[in-house]
């Protein structure tokens, strides 16, 4: 599933919004396939790894990377 593209959900082709151009706070269904049992609601700023570029709508990638270790 995770091949390392991240991005927002918004730009995202497994964004279940019907817009051409979703916005940022809105909410909709993730469709992505391996996700797509959990039913999760996600907003338009919500993000993940399993990103792929939604037709029509401009936007960039960020590469995903591990967060910095605790130092707890």
């Amino acid at each position: 599933m995770a091949d390392g593209q991240w991005g927002n959900c918004k730009g995202c082709r497994y964004f279940g919004s019907h817009h051409p151009q979703p916005s940022s706070d809105e909410k909709s269904r993730c469709m992505q396939p391996e996700l797509s049992d959990f039913e999760l609601q996600v907003s338009g700023d919500s993000g993940c790894n399993a990103w792929e570029a939604r037709t029509g709508v401009s936007g960039t990638v960020t590469p995903y990377h591990d967060p910095a270790p605790s130092i707890h």
